[in-house]
This record gives C-alpha cells, structure tokens and sequence, in this order.
C-alpha cells in the first residue's frame, strides 16, 4: 500500500475525537456501518472523498447525526502524515486508535519510520545509496518528509529546490538519493521509500524575483564546459547579461552601473542588446571579444 492510498479519518462523537487510518475498502463499510440505514449513495461519497487527493478539498465532512460525525483525507504525504499522528487536525480532546486501523496503513507506518504518535522508530530503518542524475523538473521526496521540485542543477551534487508546500527556495549541498527500507527485509517496491538527504540547505526565501541566479552559478555551480560553437556562444551571452543586470539594476550607486555599462562597451564593443545578439549570432565573439569594425557595420556610429 503507497501513502498516498491511506485515509486519515477523525471521527467526532459528542466533541471527543478519534483518530484512525483506513484503506479504501474499510473506510467505505466503516461509513456505511454508522450511517446505518440512513446511507447515502457511496458513489458521492468516494467522489467526495477523491477530491482531497486532487488537492481540491482539504477533508470531506459526512454528519451522522447533530453530535455524531466523521472527517477524511487522502493522506497528502509523510510531513502531513506526522501532523495528523500528533493532533495537528484536531480540536479539543482527541486519541488514536491504532486497533481501528486497516493493517496495511500499520505497515505504511512502519516502512516510513512511524510510531503512532508521529515520533521515529530510528534506528529502524536502512538507506542505501543510489546513483542518479538530477534533472529540472522532478520533484524529489525529501528523507525529511516534505518534497521539492528542483529548479536547477548546480552542479551533481548541488541543486537549486523549491519546497512544494511552503514555496521556499533553497540550494541543498551535497544531495544524494537513496533508497530506505526496514532493517533485517527483503526490500521491494512496498516497502522501498525512494528520497533524499543533503548535507545542509541555503535557504533564500520565497521570493523568486530577489535571487540573483548568476551569483548563485557562480557560488555553487561548476564552471561551463565549452565543446563547442554553441556552448562557447551560450556562454558569452551570459556573460553580457550577468553585467547587463547589473547595469540596470536600481538601487545600485551610479558609478557601480556605470562600471558595468564601461566593462561591457570594452568587452563586448555595445552595451545594446539587440546589437550584441546580432554580433552574436554573425559569430563576431567566436574568436574574439573586440569587434569595434564589425559593430559599426550592423549598428552605424558608435554608441
């Protein structure tokens, strides 16, 4: 059973709580069990109930009566998972009920590490190393509980992530993957938790806007590979628009930006971008910086 597939229930009777966890099949006789005769069409239930998983709706509410009712979830992954064994969901007094759990969400519980009051079983579990290559776009579960979407790969080891819930950009220093299983079994696709650990994160807030992503490459980055014509051409038009920004970034003194609109008339000959690209893409930096001739061809007098 994934954790995606387990339901957090909270069953509400008289204002004291009780929290279990259930597979599909036994959330459906355990709602129909206390509607009695009194059932609605299951159907609309379980549409209800789906749309958490989709992120639609946080819990599906079913009342049985004025002081009877139950409230449930798709469980949306381990770092919701542990708020829902410490009571994070509930109101008022409250307990788990670990004899009203479907055996299979026990399981989860152990595979991920889990008593039932949130807390670690450590030293449980076994991580073993895997190889990978990172790539923008995949989301990586975090060994942590949470997940993030890389933005960027640094460097192999280095990536530049986005946290999935809160939106915090970090940059996690040496990532590696690995899978985790419970010490002393067979691991299979079950019982194999697939995520990663780093050495420690930057954290740079939530603000994409403020990260300066040149500084970032060069802080943490490896240096550019140049193999050929197009990588060297990539790697020049970066350079133009590292100093670029800095050129019309506000806030800076004067004479910083005016530095830089000097370094990239000497560098580039134009501190223009249309004028660059063009000069760009006729080759004119392929050999060379200075292409003052070439420049007064495509752009006329001097800037």
């Amino acid at each position: 059973m994934k954790l995606e597939d387990m339901i957090m229930v909270v069953e509400n009777r008289k204002g004291t709580e009780t929290n279990y966890l259930m597979n599909l099949t036994d959330y459906m006789g355990e709602a129909l069990k206390l509607w009695g005769e009194y059932a609605e069409d299951m159907a609309g239930v379980v549409s209800t109930l789906y749309r958490t998983k989709e992120d639609k709706k946080d819990w599906s509410d079913l009342y049985i009566s004025a002081n009877k009712s139950i409230h449930a979830s798709f469980c949306g992954g381990e770092s919701q998972l542990r708020e829902f064994l410490s009571g994070h969901f509930n109101d008022g007094e409250w307990s788990f009920d670990a004899e009203r759990c479907s055996k299979e969400c026990l399981d989860v519980l152990r595979i991920y590490n889990l008593k039932t009051d949130g807390h670690s079983l450590f030293p449980y579990l076994h991580h073993e190393r895997v190889e990978h290559s990172f790539h923008v776009g995949e989301v990586l579960h975090n060994m942590n509980g949470n997940n993030y979407r890389v933005l960027a790969a640094l460097s192999p080891k280095d990536l530049l992530v986005m946290g999935m819930t809160d939106s915090q950009i970090i940059v996690g220093r040496g990532v590696q993957l690995f899978e985790r299983y419970p010490k002393g079994e067979r691991p299979d696709s079950d019982s194999t938790v697939t995520g990663i650990e780093w050495d420690h994160g930057v954290y740079l807030g939530n603000d994409i806007t403020r990260i300066d992503f040149d500084i970032l490459k060069q802080e943490y980055g490896e240096p550019d590979r140049v193999g050929n014509v197009a990588d060297l051409r990539d790697k020049i038009q970066r350079n133009f628009w590292m100093q670029k920004n800095v050129e019309q970034k506000e806030g800076l003194p004067d004479r910083v930006r005016n530095a830089a609109k000097d370094c990239l008339e000497n560098t580039f000959g134009t501190n223009d971008p249309d004028v660059f690209v063009k000069m760009l893409d006729n080759g004119m930096y392929d050999g060379m910086y200075h292409a003052k001739e070439e420049q007064k061809k495509i752009s006329g007098q001097s800037r």
